[in-house]
């Protein structure tokens, strides 16, 4: 077989029907086998190469397992920042090593390859991606500031809109709430960022305030002198702040007494508290016997006629 047959089929894959002869079994494997040789040849002489690759994506690779638990490390030693975002941080720069390290193993592997063209095709279809998941990125982010800023953390009782219960998980896209009715809330963290969010636990003390209202006729200083004897024998009603009860109005049918107390903040004590004191309240006043008025109305009828009882009794005939 001559050189020229064997250039045509390797340019074109089979020999010209007019020319050159029909190509046989024994042309095929020639052409196989002089393919495999160069490959072999190729690989050979690219070994070195791609061992200096290989080892260059290991160090890499080592090296961000080396950072990440270095991250996690200082970050449970300093308490600086929140286990969860030490542990996304530390996630995040592993990851970024170790794409760094595949690329620059490639670029030994394949002198020509260039990252800035993959770099440059991101940047391009980042712009679609970024659109395409706008609301993913956005909980994304919102759920880093969260933990980075940490305006609660898990456990806390926290009241966003409608829900209110206590923080489960915060992660990359949802806070997660177990509700007083003991039901799971997933709030979008986009939402949980741009909403104003009451955290009830984030002092170790809790103010509670309600009122009583006492007669007209009633000594304003013996219902006040009853109620703060009813606090000071709950346990679980604080010392410090002291309880204070202030007149706050003078109703249509009562004097109306607020009653200022502070608890600790869980919203179990507090309900438990609650219920201690207004009981406690409602019985020691009605044994001092200071009363409770509730609002009522008279009605007046005019223009009705006297009743029987009133009319003028008739002369007897």
């Amino acid at each position: 077989m001559d050189a020229v047959r064997l250039q045509t089929l390797w340019l074109y894959g089979q020999p010209d029907k007019v020319n050159t002869p029909p190509f046989t079994i024994n042309d095929g494997i020639v052409l196989f086998w002089r393919t495999v040789r160069g490959f072999l040849k190729d690989s050979v002489e690219r070994l070195p190469y791609l061992i200096v690759g290989v080892v260059v994506f290991l160090v890499f690779w080592l090296l961000g397992k080396g950072v990440r638990k270095i991250i996690n490390k200082v970050a449970v030693q300093t308490h600086s920042i929140d286990d969860m975002l030490a542990n996304l941080i530390s996630r995040i720069a592993s990851t970024l090593i170790t794409i760094f390290g595949f690329l620059a193993a490639c670029v030994v592997i394949f002198p020509s390859f260039k990252p800035g063209d993959i770099i440059a095709g991101l940047g391009i279809t980042s712009v679609a991606i970024g659109f395409a998941f706008k609301d993913i990125l956005q909980n994304f982010f919102a759920g880093l500031l969260l933990l980075w800023r940490r305006p609660f953390k898990v456990g806390d009782q926290i009241r966003v809109k409608d829900f209110e219960g206590t923080v489960e998980e915060i992660n990359m896209r949802s806070t997660r709430l177990k509700t007083y009715d003991g039901e799971r809330a997933i709030l979008p963290n986009g939402d949980v960022y741009t909403s104003s969010v009451l955290v009830r636990t984030a002092y170790n003390k809790r103010r509670t305030k309600f009122v009583v209202g006492i007669g007209y006729t009633d000594s304003i200083e013996d219902a006040r002198q009853v109620i703060h004897d009813v606090l000071a024998g709950i346990d679980g009603v604080l010392i410090d702040p002291a309880p204070w009860v202030y007149v706050t109005e003078l109703a249509g049918s009562s004097v109306n007494l607020t009653v200022f107390y502070w608890t600790e903040s869980t919203q179990a004590n507090v309900l438990k508290i609650s219920d201690q004191v207004v009981t406690g309240i409602k019985l020691a006043l009605d044994r001092a016997g200071i009363d409770m008025p509730f609002p009522h109305t008279v009605v007046l009828f005019d223009n009705q006629p006297d009743s029987p009882a009133t009319q003028p009794s008739s002369q007897a005939r």
